[in-house]
């Protein structure tokens, strides 16, 4: 179920920075099919995590209206599957969003976790993970909130 309120997050030292961290659930299902978003959501709530050395340490809580939610489900489904094999990616802070995906007389959600930094890609529990696409991540900017916007 979407979160009334962004998780806390609190900084720990790590390296030459500090982590700014927010407790993940745990990854290891089984995977069956690639990342996916139902039919026709009605809204999409976003918790936005924060990155290393991110000030503040804070996460947001953004929501989306069922043409954002509609959009960004579509380019999901659009975008191609994580790649196999070995490859290099820029460094990885941790940056990222947490999708609920809302459904019509339901309080449960599909939810997508986007990471926003390295090799970003989309993931969900018990799914194989998609790439990120430019569309996806300019559509997911329209719910972005105002503090992480660039300056």
């Amino acid at each position: 179920a979407p979160p009334s309120a962004a998780p806390s997050a609190s900084a720990r030292p790590e390296g030459a920075g500090h982590a700014c961290l927010v407790p993940h659930g745990a990854g290891n299902e089984r995977r069956h099919g690639l990342v996916s978003v139902g039919d026709r959501p009605t809204g999409v709530v976003a918790v936005w995590l924060p990155g290393l050395n991110q000030r503040p340490c804070r996460a947001a809580l953004t929501r989306g209206s069922a043409d954002v939610a509609r959009r960004l489900a579509k380019d999901i489904g659009a975008a191609p599957k994580w790649p196999s094999g070995n490859f290099n990616c820029p460094n990885d802070d941790g940056a990222g969003a947490r999708l609920y995906f809302q459904r019509s007389g339901s309080t449960l959600a599909d939810l997508a976790d986007i990471r926003l930094s390295g090799c970003r890609g989309v993931d969900a529990p018990g799914r194989s993970a998609r790439w990120m696409t430019e569309r996806l991540f300019h559509d997911l900017a329209s719910i972005e909130p105002v503090a992480w916007r660039p300056r």
